[in-house]
């Protein structure tokens, strides 16, 4: 609910004449954190995942007033953003490389506990299992999102 109201905020204050772009920048800024607030160390059921992509997807269908039947995936293509799911992966993966690296003896053993979470997303992107010496460069900037940049990355 919380979600709803900062994008309402947001599109209130732009405006009806707004920038689509700036929409989109502002609630992926300011709106994705509440969305995705302890992600990575929850197991989403399918149910909790599906209801987390239509509030990320009704944001796309209410910035730029398309029809509520028609697909995201073009908007989000165009707009640079991936769906929720890769970005719950990508968050997940980065949390365990992180937590792994980490000196805490009891983070370690969490991690290594962990690690099966991530290598069942890892083979999902054609990746290789993770097994604790790659760098958290190559999970972040691999090739699960090739249409992003570097800067679109900046909120991890």
């Amino acid at each position: 609910m919380q979600f709803y109201g900062q994008f309402n905020s947001i599109l209130s204050l732009l405006g009806k004449c707004s920038n689509e772009m700036a929409a989109v920048h502002l609630t992926k800024t300011y709106c994705l954190p509440t969305l995705t607030y302890g992600c990575e160390i929850l197991t989403l059921t399918d149910n909790s995942l599906h209801t987390i992509s239509v509030a990320w997807n009704n944001r796309f269908r209410r910035i730029f007033k398309c029809c509520w039947r028609e697909s995201t995936k073009p908007l989000q293509f165009f707009c640079k953003t991936v769906s929720i799911a890769h970005l719950i992966d990508q968050r997940k993966m980065i949390f365990l490389a992180k937590v792994s690296q980490s000196k805490s003896s009891v983070l370690k053993t969490l991690a290594y506990l962990k690690r099966n979470q991530c290598n069942a997303l890892r083979p999902k992107y054609g990746l290789c299992p993770y097994d604790g010496t790659h760098a958290i460069k190559r999970i972040r900037y691999s090739k699960i999102f090739p249409l992003l940049s570097r800067c679109d990355f900046m909120f991890f």
